[in-house]
């Protein structure tokens, strides 16, 4: 079955390309930590996933983040990605409480940064309380 949902292009239909709420905890965990170490390889696809929310503002450069975090199977590890939503929200009123279960989706993207070097987003993001 193929999943629909908001593009990239308002009133545009896009299927998922990367549904890691499908997947074990395993697999999601190898899944994104490729996804972390060589984004390239997945800029412009359209993921969904399921962790928990997460937020964290950046003292040096006055920007909130907003992230998905997922522990991996034993739950010592995790991984998690940025994202940004296609409507933003007004932070904390409208956002879930910190590490509530969300399911976002949207289209994955590498935001360059000169002096880490830069970081995988979610961007045009929804986000679903779960």
């Amino acid at each position: 079955m193929v999943v629909f949902s908001n593009a990239k292009e308002p009133g545009t239909l896009t299927k998922i390309d990367i549904n890691l709420a499908k997947m074990s905890s395993t697999m999601v965990y190898a899944q994104v930590y490729q996804m972390v170490t060589d984004p390239s390889k997945f800029v412009g696809k359209r993921i969904k996933m399921k962790g928990v929310f997460s937020t964290y503002y950046d003292e040096e450069t006055k920007r909130r983040f907003f992230g998905c975090v997922i522990a991996d199977a034993l739950a010592c590890c995790s991984q998690g990605l940025a994202f940004e939503l296609l409507k933003p929200r007004k932070y904390p009123e409208q956002y879930p409480a910190e590490s509530n279960p969300i399911t976002i989706e949207g289209d994955f993207d590498y935001e360059k940064d000169e002096e880490a070097g830069g970081f995988p987003i979610i961007r045009n993001a929804i986000m679903r309380n779960d």
